[in-house]
């Protein structure tokens, strides 16, 4: 029997909090989120039963109570934890969320110390560079490259670029943060570096337009493209998503969610959903829909890692 295909997410994971409507004031939920994390979870959920591929993520947490709990949550998750390392006398990050009557949410962070920070500055580096070169797929993002020292980033965008050029598939999300910045400037060269490193990229609109002043997301995927990468799915909520590759240019319809009630993950999930797609051999477009369909469900629910129900895709991706 051929081994799994392994895919790895790379980036940092946190502690969240966040309220429910209706609750005592000051009543708060915890659990654990983090844009790449969420990714791979409904990546995961996405594949099913599928034992074809494993996914694994990547992080650096502190020693404290709250990081020792975090890799048997993410176990649970279905994902692997070999890249997870606990790093001695470091803190974990935290983040809460709060919400609008509209679902929409806002960010509060606690996370200037983590541990993820040095992820690429412990001395492990160059190993862990090598032996993720040997995944099959890898996914990263905007916020993973923007915890980083300059330095760092240079690496991971480094090892993108290297798994890209040996044919495998390589996720990218722009997930642009202004405050982990040190500048627009950096952002937007970053990010673009990012994109072009990518087989397939798939920021949300309004990210791209706060950095590149996008008219459209028409006019987003073919700067993408121009950028470099291989293919581009642009995300605008509900709307439909563009999708591009060179020479072909199209719209995908989005999925009407049966209620919202907080768009945490919405984008994570999407991109999650898309990337099973993608290792299970499908189109971009099936790829689209995947992600529209699963994050039609997690919108339903609070929190960025919903509960099983309705977003386990026994028979996969393309079931």
């Amino acid at each position: 029997m051929a081994p799994p295909l392994r895919i790895a997410f790379l980036g940092e994971c946190m502690i969240e909090l966040y309220e429910k409507p209706g609750e005592a004031p000051g009543t708060m939920h915890r659990t654990v989120g983090g844009d790449t994390l969420n990714a791979a979870v409904y990546c995961r959920r996405a594949l099913g039963d599928d034992a074809s591929v494993a996914v694994h993520y990547v992080t650096r947490l502190g020693d404290d109570p709250f990081g020792r709990e975090i890799p048997a949550f993410i176990e649970s998750q279905g994902v692997e934890t070999t890249h997870v390392h606990l790093a001695e006398g470091e803190t974990t990050g935290l983040y809460a969320i709060s919400r609008d009557s509209r679902g929409e949410r806002s960010f509060a962070y606690w996370r200037s110390v983590a541990a993820a920070r040095r992820l690429f500055t412990d001395g492990r580096e160059a190993a862990l560079a090598r032996d993720l070169a040997g995944f099959d797929a890898f996914y990263f993002t905007g916020i993973s490259l923007a915890i980083l020292p300059p330095e760092c980033r240079a690496r991971l965008l480094s090892l993108a670029r290297e798994m890209k050029a040996a044919g495998r598939i390589v996720g990218f999300d722009g997930n642009y943060r202004p405050r982990l910045w040190e500048s627009a400037d950096a952002a937007r060269e970053t990010i673009a570096s990012a994109h072009g490193s990518a087989t397939i990229t798939m920021p949300g609109l309004d990210d791209e337009q706060a950095l590149y002043g996008d008219r459209d997301a028409l006019a987003a995927a073919e700067r993408l493209l121009g950028f470099g990468a291989s293919a581009a799915i642009v995300k605008s909520g509900g709307d439909p998503a563009v999708v591009a590759e060179p020479g072909h240019v199209r719209e995908v319809a989005g999925q009407q969610a049966p209620r919202i009630v907080d768009t945490t993950a919405a984008g994570d999930s999407f991109n999650g959903a898309a990337m099973a797609v993608c290792l299970k051999g499908g189109t971009l477009d099936e790829a689209a829909e995947a992600g529209h369909r699963m994050a039609s469900a997690v919108i339903g629910e609070y929190g960025a890692i919903v509960g099983r129900e309705g977003t386990v895709w026994p028979r996969g991706p393309l079931g």
